[in-house]
């Protein structure tokens, strides 16, 4: 039997993906520079496939008691409700927490080293307060985390990033595996196949699951937005 359409056409752009990851490598060296490109790949990659209501970009998301979260690589959320709070000279954006959908952090190899842990950490603690609009649980931005080299990964060894308030992944390109941990559950489970197929596929439920209906109305959104102003702020 042929299979299906979707599963080709990703198996396809995996293959791209990988080829232009060996490209960067060779071209540079340099760490810094071999991440940033990587980056500016799954970027274009997911503005490609991701419904087009829905913003790609990459930045930090700020809450209303002026707390900040550390610099995301790719970041999905709505700016269709939410204005951005700032837009910096890299094109880099503050947005709102309330209107992140998702965030993925982009790397070449998985980091055995407690940084992703705190920056995971971080990210949680700003985006978890919410203005009490918005402090549905089903609203929780996913966290995701791509590695393109091949990594193997034990359940155990993601304990510091269990948190069944939010879906979290981690994807390894090359691998061809993923283990995830949806909402409401903290424990991962592994998953076999095509990661960058399975990392699209969740970040499309995450983001449709949630859609507009759940980020709400413009007065809503007003009364959010009035708080980062500094007014209603006992909100």
């Amino acid at each position: 039997m042929k299979p299906p359409l979707w599963s080709e056409n990703l198996d396809r752009l995996r293959d791209s993906l990988i080829a232009q990851a060996n490209r960067i490598r060779a071209g540079s060296p340099h760490s810094t520079i071999k991440g940033t490109s990587l980056e500016v790949v799954l970027r274009r990659t997911l503005r490609e496939y991701v419904p087009g209501y829905f913003t790609i970009g990459s930045g930090q998301a700020a809450n209303n008691t002026h707390g900040v979260s550390p610099q995301l690589d790719v970041i999905v959320y709505d700016q269709n409700v939410f204005p951005h709070l700032a837009v910096n000279e890299d094109s880099s954006v503050l947005v709102c927490c309330e209107s992140l959908l998702s965030a993925v952090e982009c790397k070449a190899a998985w980091a055995h080293d407690e940084r992703l842990e705190k920056h995971f950490r971080k990210f949680a603690e700003v985006e978890s307060k919410r203005h009490s609009n918005y402090s549905d649980p089903s609203n929780a931005a996913a966290y995701f985390v791509v590695v393109f080299d091949p990594v193997e990964l034990v359940p155990e060894s993601l304990s510091a990033f269990e948190d069944d308030s939010r879906a979290i992944g981690m994807y390894t390109v090359e691998g061809n595996k993923s283990w995830y941990s949806p909402q409401g559950q903290k424990g991962f489970s592994e998953r076999q196949g095509n990661a960058l197929a399975l990392l699209l596929q969740d970040v499309l439920f995450d983001c449709m699951s949630k859609g507009q209906k759940d980020l709400g109305t413009f007065g809503l959104a007003h009364e959010v937005v009035l708080t980062y102003f500094g007014e209603n702020a006992n909100k």
